[in-house]
């Protein structure tokens, strides 16, 4: 995956002159390496008040919204909190999906980018709040696509068990439930057998 970088000043003045000359999007992108949506995206937020696009105006809005606080900056209640979730074990893919399901109403929602800028901040780097992070790394790693869901091989669906097993009438079938707790603690598991008597209560070690 490559990385992305910033339009830089040489570029917004090309997009300038590309747009004088009644140039399409698509032919400027083509001329920038770039992709047609950014070019209308950059032209389209850094537009003058009166409209019309400037390459000095607009690079000082780049800059001016580069220097702006982030979110998570601005309101401390906000702050604290993601700030309590990654001392108590939380990743930030954790965070982002509580916010996601709206289990916290008094809070603005954030999602996992917007955490990770913050976490790596100049600002933050001080605090080393990296280290709360599962591998603990002071600059963040190239993200890499998600492998599916769907890795385990020949699964089969709990929907594809025998209909003897809803009635209760053999032995052999069980079930189990997985409670995970807080870091580094131990998890209880316990199985239960689909037919009357015979539990078994283990303790396992967490590896979340």
């Amino acid at each position: 995956m490559s990385s992305y970088s910033h339009l830089t000043l040489s570029e917004r003045e090309q997009i300038a002159n590309g747009r004088a000359l009644g140039e399409s999007w698509s032919a400027i992108a083509r001329k920038l390496g770039r992709a047609p949506s950014t070019i209308i995206r950059e032209v389209t937020r850094k537009a003058l008040p009166k409209g019309g696009y400037r390459p000095v105006y607009a690079e000082g809005c780049y800059l001016e919204r580069r220097q702006r606080p982030a979110i998570l900056e601005r309101d401390a209640k906000l702050r604290r909190f993601v700030h309590q979730r990654l001392v108590e074990g939380w990743t930030p893919e954790q965070i982002a999906g509580w916010f996601k399901r709206g289990e916290e109403r008094g809070l603005r929602p954030v999602c996992l980018e917007t955490i990770y800028a913050f976490i790596y901040r100049a600002a933050q780097k001080a605090e080393k709040l990296w280290k709360l992070l599962p591998f603990g790394r002071c600059k963040r790693g190239r993200r890499k696509a998600r492998a599916p869901r769907s890795t385990i091989p020949d699964r089969r669906s709990i929907h594809d068990r025998p209909s003897g097993v809803e009635a209760r009438e053999e032995a052999g079938h069980w079930e189990g439930d997985l409670i995970i707790c807080q870091r580094t603690r131990p998890v209880p598991s316990r199985a239960l057998a689909r037919v009357p008597a015979g539990t078994d209560d283990r303790r396992c070690r967490s590896w979340c």
